[in-house]
């Protein structure tokens, strides 16, 4: 199993030379099995860099499933531009929890329209499924190949989704758990994502939200968003062996980042941050 990142941003893109080395786009994840399975998880505008991988490796394959953590505008501003939904060859799934009474087939639809969009998605070529993650499908494993997909909720304002992938025939294991104030959870949702993280094994990647930094969190509490402290600290508590810190501010430039990864290491040897264009090689802890 693999995981290539396509976009690391939160907020907006930057596009200035100054952010060039990690990366200007927003999240957007793509998760490859071994048997072919291409998962992605967000479309922020790192789904174009995902789209260009998607027809380099594997130009004969033209189905994959589209995992929304949320709606808001940096996660899915990717989406209406998204090549393979224009194509009869493509076959997309998409997959979100309900947010609002909202579906994922109603979320796509209202986003991909007029005024909003020239067209609209009926429009478009791909052959579309969507699949809804109710409550019951969180004491389960859904399966996508030979992917397995778990999921919690986590505190965001309007309300997040962190995503476990298992590769059972690999070992291999993930947990990307983007757009969450750890601070100001509760109980239960810090017990939902440790439960995610270790059961019925420790993941051995933890990818997180580290948009800020301890020293300034308090004149951002309640924007949505943890420190790198805390995932750093997270993946040691629950024995997940690698961390990659993710959703970086959008003001965070080269330099700064150059500075944070200093300080990440210093913590962790096994802990970075996410890097746009980067492809990691999920392999199971011995």
């Amino acid at each position: 199993m693999k995981l290539f990142i396509g976009g690391v941003r939160g907020g907006r893109p930057v596009i200035d030379a100054e952010f060039a080395r990690y990366g200007g786009d927003t999240t957007s994840y793509l998760i490859e099995g071994q048997a072919g399975e291409r998962l992605i998880i967000d479309a922020g505008s790192g789904l174009m860099p995902i789209y260009e991988r998607l027809c380099a490796s594997s130009p004969s394959t033209r189905h994959v499933c589209l995992l929304f953590s949320h709606y808001h505008h940096d996660h899915m501003m990717g989406l209406p531009s998204f090549l393979p939904l224009y194509s009869e060859e493509w076959t997309i799934e998409l997959a979100a929890r309900i947010f609002d009474e909202l579906t994922v087939e109603d979320v796509a639809h209202s986003y991909i329209n007029p005024p909003f969009w020239p067209v609209s998605l009926e429009d478009m070529g791909a052959a579309l499924r969507f699949r809804i993650f109710d409550d019951e499908s969180m004491e389960r494993a859904s399966a996508y190949g030979g992917l397995e997909i778990r999921w919690c909720p986590l505190r965001h304002r309007g309300g997040s989704t962190a995503f476990r992938i298992d590769e059972p025939a690999t070992g291999a294991s993930i947990v990307i758990a983007t757009d969450v104030e750890w601070s100001e959870s509760d109980q239960e949702e810090r017990e939902w994502l440790r439960k995610l993280a270790t059961e019925p094994s420790p993941v051995d990647w933890l990818l997180f939200d580290g948009q800020l930094d301890d020293a300034e969190y308090e004149h951002y509490r309640g924007w949505g968003h943890s420190t790198w402290q805390q995932g750093v600290q997270l993946a040691a508590e629950w024995g997940v062996e690698h961390a990659i810190i993710t959703h970086h501010a959008a003001d965070l430039n080269d330099q700064r980042a150059d500075e944070r990864e200093q300080a990440i290491r210093g913590q962790s040897a096994k802990a970075r941050l996410a890097k746009q264009g980067e492809l990691i090689e999920l392999i199971r802890s011995s």
